[in-house]
């Protein structure tokens, strides 16, 4: 368990600065979540926490997705000056279909633990990955609502990994409750400018 505990310490070194770099908006912090993501599959998996360690590794492939989205316009589309895809506002025809899949989301992950039976902690492990499924594909068109969801998540991931004694994890997630808020206003402000 002592390389667990250290691996987790790594994790939670690259969480901090993954979480810099997207309050930056840099397309830098796709690397560290891959980087985190990586080796958050084993400490969720090594700790119970089945759908999190699913998460994460949906998270390692939506690391590479996201820095294509980042950095490529897709088809038809330009960027202009910008390098990089344009921080912008969640269109509100899809607030309500957001809200339905992210909780029809929590219920099959839910399901699915029970019918397993060997999550720790089902409501918890099926009710993060949900929400972070859908503040990740937020955060891949980079639209500023996204924080919301990391507003909403981050203080669940802190109580699920306190409970399950992964603190290093506990700590990086309390971090990161609190710099969310920062991150939304900075990247509203930007919506709002563009």
């Amino acid at each position: 368990m002592e390389a667990a505990n250290t691996i987790e310490i790594i994790a939670a070194t690259v969480g901090v600065i993954y979480l810099l770099l997207q309050y930056r908006a840099s397309a830098w912090m796709w690397v560290f979540s891959l980087a985190m993501s990586l080796m958050y599959v084993y400490l969720n998996y090594v700790n119970g926490l089945y759908a999190n360690c699913v998460l994460q590794v949906v998270f390692s492939v939506m690391a590479v997705v996201g820095l294509i989205a980042w950095l490529r316009p897709p088809a038809g589309h330009t960027y202009g000056k910008a390098a990089q895809r344009p921080i912008t506002s969640m269109p509100r025809r899809l607030l309500l279909p957001v809200v339905l899949v992210t909780l029809l989301l929590t219920a099959a992950g839910m399901a699915v633990l029970h019918m397993v039976g060997e999550s720790q902690m089902i409501l918890f492990d099926g009710l993060t990955t949900a929400i972070n499924l859908t503040g990740t594909w937020m955060l891949i068109r980079k639209y500023y609502q996204e924080w919301i969801c990391w507003m909403i998540v981050d203080p669940l991931m802190c109580v699920m990994y306190a409970l399950s004694g992964m603190w290093p994890s506990a700590v990086l997630y309390a971090f990161f409750s609190v710099v969310v808020v920062f991150g939304y206003l900075q990247w509203k402000k930007q919506a709002l400018q563009s």
